[in-house]
């Protein structure tokens, strides 16, 4: 059995879930509903769902935590559906990306008579947003979880032009690229299922979930610029910088030999993340409603898990 197969055949029973998110598709079936359109590597799912079960803000009640740990990565299913219209040489489509960017916002399934894609997109996102919306504080942070859902496909639309118009520049690729690893919205999800969390801290959680986001962009980054480099995004960060720097010239973009040329450049990005997670130990202690201390440590630990999905990318 395959990585994804052994850790998702478990069936859950009613005492696993908070009794409003029964009634959803099983993890398996979304990741099903994926491949029937998808390119990835499937077991990189089974890795993701890992991530999402060890590492939620210490504020979560324990009884969500499972529910969490699938609907993040089932809205990662619907991110990776983006991802691939944005970066991928043999995928990319825009009008595609901006009607699977839409569907969070229409109330129709219109999208589904049109496209076998955007029918899987559809039905990934009705069944996330229909548990999501379960969760104890749901309300609270709905106008947040959207303008953050926003902003992850903003990045995916910035991807994609920078890779097809030409705007791809420092200061928006350095704006827009951490966007796509969903953190934010993940954060918000678990302040859904965070009682006792204070809302007048949000913008210090805030301050920590987007340092948290650029950390964990900065691990996605160093396991996927090969695959990246060989499919010409210049959308990455580390790639852009190797070309602002004449490390390495457009027309070598496709050729394997090109990617040990930016290994140099790791070192930066590595002393940013690190440079984020002192940030974020810092902020720790400002936060009095909730205890999130040790957050931190989590993501120097998760710096080290995403070398851990570099053959699954």
């Amino acid at each position: 059995m395959s990585v994804v197969g052994t850790i998702l055949d478990g069936k859950k029973g009613p005492e696993t879930f908070p009794p409003e998110s029964l009634g959803r598709l099983e993890l398996s079936e979304v990741i099903d509903l994926y491949k029937s359109v998808g390119r990835r590597n499937i077991d990189y799912f089974a890795w993701i769902h890992d991530v999402y079960s060890w590492i939620t803000l210490p504020c979560v009640a324990f009884d969500w935590k499972r529910a969490l740990s699938e609907d993040k990565t089932k809205l990662t299913v619907f991110d990776i559906l983006a991802d691939d219209l944005a970066d991928n040489r043999t995928t990319r489509s825009y009008s595609l990306l901006q009607d699977l960017a839409d569907i969070p916002w229409q109330e129709s399934a219109r999208t589904a008579e049109t496209s076998e894609y955007l029918a899987v997109g559809r039905r990934i996102w009705e069944d996330s947003l229909s548990s999501v919306s379960c969760y104890p504080r749901f309300k609270e942070f709905e106008r947040v979880f959207y303008f953050d859902l926003r902003q992850v496909l903003s990045s995916m639309m910035y991807s994609s032009l920078a890779n097809t118009d030409g705007i791809e520049n420092p200061i928006e690729t350095s704006f827009y690229s951490s966007y796509g690893c969903l953190v934010e919205v993940a954060i918000d999800m678990d302040l859904m299922c965070s009682p006792a969390f204070d809302m007048k801290e949000l913008g210090l959680v805030r301050t920590v979930a987007c340092l948290a986001q650029k950390v964990a962009h900065v691990g996605n980054m160093m396991t996927t610029y090969p695959s990246e480099v060989l499919e010409g995004d210049v959308s990455s960060p580390i790639i852009s910088l190797a070309l602002r720097k004449g490390l390495i010239r457009h027309n070598e973009l496709g050729d394997a030999s090109t990617v040990p040329k930016l290994s140099k450049l790791e070192w930066v990005f590595k002393s940013r993340a690190h440079s984020y997670i002192r940030k974020v130990a810092d902020c720790e202690k400002e936060i009095r409603s909730v205890n999130l201390r040790g957050f931190s440590d989590f993501l120097t630990e998760l710096i080290g898990k995403f070398e851990g999905s570099r053959s699954l990318r």
